[in-house]
């Protein structure tokens, strides 16, 4: 999926112009262990085109850092929107009580997203960009 995504759309994802991910970061994008570390992606015959991960803060395991990108042609489809929704529901099954966030200050559909999934986020403006704490609801029984 990586390739099939606009440079806009990879600058707001890694904060920073990739062209080719690293032996490295492919590493660590795809190791996760259902605890610490969760993804789930969208496909769509047999392709991926969105994912959203979290990873949990060291420092407060209840929380954890959530990042999301979807391929281009599907934006603004409500994928991000379904794809951050069950993402946030297997995070709370797993004791995870806030998803955390840095944005890029331009990129409001993120921050509308957060908002539309969490009304009561902290939202903020710091250094050129916009960090969020977004409490999750309590698992379902």
């Amino acid at each position: 999926m990586f390739f099939r995504l606009s440079p806009e759309t990879v600058y707001r994802r890694f904060f920073r112009p990739v062209r080719e991910p690293s032996a490295r970061v492919l590493e660590y994008l795809v190791s996760v262990d259902h605890d610490q570390r969760e993804a789930l992606v969208a496909e769509v015959d047999g392709e991926i085109v969105g994912v959203a991960r979290y990873d949990r803060l060291r420092d407060r395991p209840n929380e954890a850092e959530v990042a999301i990108v979807v391929e281009d042609a599907w934006q603004h489809r409500g994928l991000g929107h379904r794809l951050m929704r069950r993402l946030a529901d297997a995070a709370a099954r797993a004791g995870v009580e806030a998803f955390t966030a840095e944005v890029l200050g331009g990129n409001r559909a993120a921050v509308d997203l957060v908002r539309s999934l969490a009304p009561t986020a902290d939202v903020r403006f710091a250094y050129g960009e916009v960090v969020v704490r977004a409490p999750l609801p309590p698992a379902a029984a």
